[in-house]
């Protein structure tokens, strides 16, 4: 029998042989018989292990090292482009200060042309609208033949001229962004009968026939804008008519009308037709000595078209003639329609002896009109203020059927100022008409607010005559 110990130290022998084999990995074979060739040969795999690991560490640092060069390589080129970059943030922002400077420099250059163009749009038809008034007194007198006939070409040299300057200053503010439309309803009549009242005398003189058909639809536009268009419209109609006649007309298309100008003039050649809207253009047979304007009253239809959003058309066969063609939205079926009738065509008897009050600080404009109006038959008292036409008008009992006073006066005075002053002297709702070349915005409204009819100088006898007409008829 065995005893206690000799058990225990057995058991302890197997455990620490167990131990011993399951370190080196020896499995459950007995590590008496081979304990030695299996741990070389472990020992030998770990140094194996050793190596490999010492040879990964090497290529780990290895790596670490290309790694760091290639990150600072890195690190050196984007601080190079950084710099770069701050560069050109640097120039970019002396450019952009240069920018706004040029900018800054160019919007008051076009703040002191339009100031430029509203100096020029008083001192320059002034004493054109003096011309203009006096030219149309003589020309309806009877003078011998070669008088009349050097009468004439001052007439279309003032004309011209008048031309040439509207059509800067409209081509000005509508570059500009100067002009805001004013839509509302309006029967196509009013406009169209005044047109008709303001054409027939030129197309007369030149031997042509208008005619004008006209009905009663109302269109929703800005009529003071439409109006530029067809006028300009008729008036190249007109004038590149050598003869035959010019038709007006309105046609409807759905929910819009188209305002037709017809002529039998020489027609435009197909591939020019692309070009007559640009600034300066002028057909080939409209040059030379044949040259009338500058080119700019189709680049104004064009602009003002394309604000209103009324599009322009043509058709044309050369040798023929063209129509143009305005597209204009109807108004709305059952839309109140307020606009009145602002001429009407001129009856000359009807100006016969009906007094007529002229304010206007210019003496050549005073002395033009009463020339023109007395030749129309009416009896004319002219003054450079409301104080002194109070006084003129009290010595000779006179009591004015209507007043046209000029808007700008002396000392800061306005027309306006000077209607309301002279209605007041007399108690009596006197019928009055602004003159001016002032072509704003604001006085556009002023006179609007007013109820005060306004034409532009150079005033145009025809058109004068004709409101005259139509404020005589109505009062």
């Amino acid at each position: 029998m065995k005893k206690h110990s000799d058990t225990s130290a057995t058991a302890a022998g197997q455990t620490e042989e167990q131990a011993v084999t399951s370190l080196i990995g020896l499995g459950q074979q007995s590590a008496r018989k081979s304990y030695y060739p299996e741990l070389i040969a472990r020992l030998d795999e770990l140094q194996e292990e050793k190596v490999r690991y010492k040879r990964l560490n090497e290529e780990l640092e290895h790596l670490n090292e290309g790694l760091e060069q290639r990150v600072d390589e890195r690190t050196r080129e984007l601080t190079v482009l950084n710099e770069q970059l701050l560069q050109e943030i640097a120039e970019r922002e002396q450019i952009e200060y240069e920018l706004k400077l040029a900018r800054d420099a160019a919007q008051e250059a076009n703040r002191n042309k339009d100031k430029y163009f509203a100096a020029a749009s008083h001192d320059l038809l002034q004493p054109m609208n003096a011309a203009r008034l006096l030219v149309a007194a003589l020309r309806e007198r009877q003078l011998p033949d070669i008088d009349s006939a050097m009468v004439e070409q001052v007439h279309l040299a003032l004309e011209n001229a008048e031309d040439l300057l509207t059509d800067l200053l409209d081509i000005s503010r509508l570059d500009q962004n100067a002009v805001i439309p004013d839509i509302n309803e309006f029967y196509l009549r009013q406009m169209l009968s005044s047109l008709y009242a303001e054409f027939l005398p030129v197309a007369e003189n030149k031997g042509l026939s208008l005619k004008m058909v006209t009905n009663s639809m109302a269109v929703r536009s800005d009529s003071r804008l439409l109006m530029r268009i067809v006028r300009n419209l008729i008036s190249n109609a007109i004038r590149y008519t050598p003869s035959g006649k010019v038709l007006v007309g309105c046609r409807k298309e759905g929910l819009h009308v188209l305002i037709q100008v017809w002529d039998t003039g020489d027609g435009i050649p197909v591939e020019q037709q692309g070009h007559i809207f640009k600034e300066f253009n002028q057909l080939e047979q409209h040059r030379g000595k044949n040259r009338q304007g500058l080119g700019l009253g189709l680049a104004i239809v064009e602009r003002i078209s394309r604000m209103l959003e009324h599009p322009v058309c043509i058709r044309s066969v050369e040798g023929k003639g063209s129509v143009f063609s305005v597209t204009v939205p109807l108004a709305a079926e059952n839309t109140v329609v307020t606009g009145k009738v602002r001429y009407s065509e001129p009856v000359p008897e009807l100006l016969h002896n009906r007094h007529v009050l002229v304010v206007d600080n210019e003496d050549s404009i005073l002395l033009s009109m009463d020339a023109l109006l007395t030749q129309w038959g009416g009896r004319v008292i002219c003054a450079n203020n409301a104080e002194e036409a109070m006084a003129l008008c009290q010595d000779e009992s006179f009591i004015p059927e209507v007043i046209l006073a000029d808007f700008h006066l002396d000392d800061g005075l306005l027309g306006t100022d000077c209607v309301a002053v002279l209605r007041n002297y007399f108690q009596l709702d006197i019928p009055a008409v602004m003159l001016t070349a002032d072509r704003s915005n604001e006085s556009r409204k002023l006179f609007s607010q007013l109820e005060l009819p306004v034409l532009n100088k150079p005033v145009k006898p025809g058109k004068l005559r004709a409101l005259l007409t139509h404020i005589l008829t109505r009062h």
